[in-house]
């Protein structure tokens, strides 16, 4: 649900955070970026999703 090409290969740490809380905002409960995370991603944005996952959801 992280859009791979455009977001998390080629977007800011901050469109990936951005991103990963709209999604979990949205209700989905497993966060994972699309299929292969090419190799020369960004290590910053990777740890963007973990770090958006790690303020947690909020409650219904």
């Amino acid at each position: 649900n992280i859009n791979n090409p455009q977001t998390l290969y080629q977007g800011t740490e901050e469109e990936v955070y951005q991103q990963t809380r709209y999604a979990i905002e949205a209700g989905v409960n497993i966060i994972a970026p699309e299929c292969a995370i090419p190799l020369s991603t960004p290590l910053k944005n990777l740890k963007a999703i973990v770090s958006a996952a790690h303020e947690g959801y909020s409650p219904i």
